[in-house]
């Protein structure tokens, strides 16, 4: 059985900032180091949306997107609160006047992408004549 990740299960936490072709290429370095021999088939830093490249990884290619993906955890300081002192107060244990929640934030991510080919056991299914 293979131990490798998977890579739709790869994610490259990069934030928003620092934009398409980082969060490309970290998670080009985290499937490499995964164990992955990735083959980049093209690029698309400057166009909008979350696709920033793709990828052929074993036979199978991939689209890689950089969008809000996983969860991360937020602290959010009370009004009049000055940044700085609450985050030297979280520092020292101590959370008062910061309420925690959740929210989605930036990763790079795999998906496949998929042809008609792909769809293997209704094209067997066809190739049989047996279509539901």
């Amino acid at each position: 059985m293979d131990e490798r990740t998977d890579p739709v299960e790869i994610f490259a936490r990069v934030g928003e900032a620092d934009g398409q072709e980082r969060a490309f290429g970290v998670w080009v370095h985290k499937a490499t180091k995964a164990g992955w021999a990735v083959a980049v088939l093209s690029t698309s830093f400057d166009q909008p949306g979350t696709e920033c490249g793709a990828v052929e990884i074993e036979g199978l290619s991939y689209r890689i997107h950089h969008s809000r993906r996983v969860r991360q955890e937020v602290g959010i300081v009370a009004p009049g609160r000055h940044l700085i002192a609450a985050a030297v107060d979280h520092a020292a244990g101590d959370d008062d006047g910061i309420t925690w929640t959740w929210d989605f934030t930036h990763a790079a991510w795999a998906e496949p992408i998929l042809t008609d080919q792909d769809d293997w056991p209704h094209a067997r299914q066809e190739q049989r004549g047996h279509v539901s």
